[in-house]
């Protein structure tokens, strides 16, 4: 988290945007100049303070303020909190350590690689947002050549591009804790490569060539036409030749249903969980860290290719998934089919073209209730990246970027979408957000003033309550739409009303230690102990709860005595 005071700016963030379990984890900070004292620096896991001692190193000075790091051995594979504390200054950052970086994919995205965009600004921010993979979009020399033999050369929208610079971030990457993944379109060739092989394309039933924007051609991505295996050599070659640690596979969610050069039917959706497996094993052999992703367009064909073996369930959004009850559904439907995670590309249209005050605060209104509706569901976004991006459009070199102003408040929701993860993921958990809470349910009952309404399923103007049991406690998240429409992708002309004193009624036939509450738009993240009364009544005990505040979006939860 970045803080100003007295005109000078602290900062803290995490080396690394994600840990391996057995490396140090080490955090830098900024220390103004005067201040002559180490800083109390503090771990969490969730609100529980966890015990460690760093190592403390000054590593440079700039003109006002000293760059400190601490740091910290032998730390157990989790999700970590931190608060830095010097004076009346408080900072806050997250990290997590794994096992494997498969198990947690944020989703960033780089798209400038001209010479002069050789530095590691990008990738720094990335790090400070804690994005542990990064597409590195439009950077090949061909849909269907992708690395090229020179070192200059323009990309196939005729931008400059230069392998050196691709290298360069490829290797910011690895030294971040960041999996740099190649774009990598599964069935697109250009007009050469169509002329030397026209029985790899797919046709019309007039027996004509199917085009994409009528300049690339679609391929036969069955696995018996050898324009599969071309493709594979492609994505090999990518992560032999330059050390990308993955392919991002591209598709344009259409077509669908097509016909070989013999006239014969191609059902797409059948030939993509060959074409993936055969990728995946393909780049594993080269690096067992590498991966793929494929790109199912709004939700096509998410039966069949979420159990494949891809490090995540990869969905861009697209109407008719125009509202937020829409995203949740998404990645509530994808999860059960697939137990790994889910990445929602879910690009924020309201800041295209944005250039008023009025407008860019709509359009991060915006972002910020997406970000939060998508993470409490148990998904990630992909939608930061390059120098203090935001995607708008899907051409990702048309990003927006983020004002200084707000950028703080990115980075605080990005921070607690980490510290939180435990109270975020779904894989563990049982939504009851519609069986437990509202309607005819009275198991968890909300109330605030009287002209606040709740619902389960985001309707507008409303408290949406998204509830979840896990083994060890139950996750209340509190997503205000409270003077806001159900569209996601809208611009927010006001920020939702804010609600005090949200009061829960809640049956818990359970023994439990505390009650929390947390929030990115509060106190940095801080987890607050809750009081509660208990009654008991004709059904068992009732737990009374107050929720003092809400702006955005706050997460209460439950911890059980197992």
């Amino acid at each position: 988290m970045v803080q100003h005071n007295k005109q000078i700016t602290t900062d803290c963030w995490p080396e690394k945007a994600q840990y391996i379990v057995g490396e140090v984890v080490t955090l830098k900070m900024i220390r103004p100049i005067q201040i002559k004292t180490l800083p109390n620096i503090c771990l969490f896991r969730l609100a529980d303070i966890f015990p460690a001692e760093p190592i403390w190193n000054q590593t440079s000075s700039q003109k006002d303020a000293e760059i400190l790091t601490a740091s910290f051995s032998q730390l157990p594979a989790g999700y970590y909190g931190v608060e830095i504390s010097w004076g009346d200054t408080i900072l806050s950052t997250a990290f997590d350590i794994t096992k494997d970086r498969r198990q947690d994919v944020r989703y960033g995205f780089i798209s400038d690689f001209k010479q002069s965009d050789c530095g590691e600004e990008d990738i720094l921010f990335a790090n400070k947002l804690h994005l542990n993979a990064i597409q590195f979009y439009d950077w090949m020399y061909r849909h269907d050549n992708l690395v090229s033999k020179v070192e200059l050369y323009n990309d196939p929208m005729g931008r400059e591009t230069s392998l050196s610079t691709i290298r360069t971030k490829i290797l910011a990457c690895k030294k971040y804790g960041i999996r740099p993944f190649a774009y990598g379109a599964i069935y697109a060739a250009t007009q050469e490569l169509y002329n030397q092989h026209p029985e790899w394309a797919l046709y019309t039933i007039d027996g004509v060539p199917m085009k994409f924007a009528d300049w690339l051609y679609f391929m036969n991505t069955s696995e018996n036409c050898p324009w599969s295996n071309y493709i594979v050599e492609q994505y090999e070659n990518s992560i032999s030749e330059l050390g990308f640690q993955g392919i991002h596979m591209d598709t344009y969610g259409f077509p669908k249903h097509v016909l070989d050069n013999n006239g014969s039917a191609v059902a797409l959706e059948k030939t993509f969980p060959s074409l993936i497996e055969r990728s995946a094993c393909a780049v594993k052999e080269i690096d067992c860290e590498a991966g793929v992703i494929f790109n199912a367009v709004n939700n096509w064909p998410i039966e069949e290719v979420a159990p494949t073996n891809q490090d995540a369930v990869y969905i861009e959004v697209w109407p008719p998934h125009d509202t937020y009850f829409e995203l949740y559904r998404l990645i509530r439907e994808a999860k059960q089919i697939a137990q790994k995670p889910v990445v929602l590309a879910a690009y924020m249209k309201p800041f295209l073209g944005a250039e008023t005050n009025e407008s860019i605060t709509a359009a991060e209104t915006s972002l910020l209730l997406t970000f939060a509706v998508i993470n409490a569901s148990g998904g990630r976004q992909l939608v930061f990246g390059e120098n203090k991006g935001i995607l708008c459009d899907s051409y990702y070199a048309n990003y927006a970027v983020i004002r200084d102003s707000f950028l703080s408040v990115v980075r605080n929701y990005c921070d607690f979408a980490v510290r939180y993860s435990p109270l975020l993921e779904y894989n563990s958990a049982v939504d009851i957000s519609m069986t437990a809470a509202n309607g005819i349910n009275e198991d968890i009952l909300f109330h605030a003033k009287e002209d606040i309404r709740f619902s389960s399923n985001a309707q507008a103007d409303t408290v949406w309550t998204i509830i979840r049991e896990y083994e060890e406690r139950l996750v209340i998240h509190l997503i205000n739409l409270s003077g806001i429409t159900q569209q996601w992708n809208e611009p927010k002309l006001q920020r939702p009303n804010s609600v005090q004193d949200i009061e829960i009624k809640l049956l818990i036939n359970h023994r439990f230690s505390n009650i929390y509450v947390a929030s990115p738009d509060f106190q940095g993240g801080t987890a607050q102990i809750l009081e509660y009364r208990k009654e008991t009544q004709n059904n068992g005990q009732y737990v009374f709860i107050k929720v003092p505040n809400l702006e955005i979006w706050d997460t209460v939860w439950i911890e059980l005595i197992q």
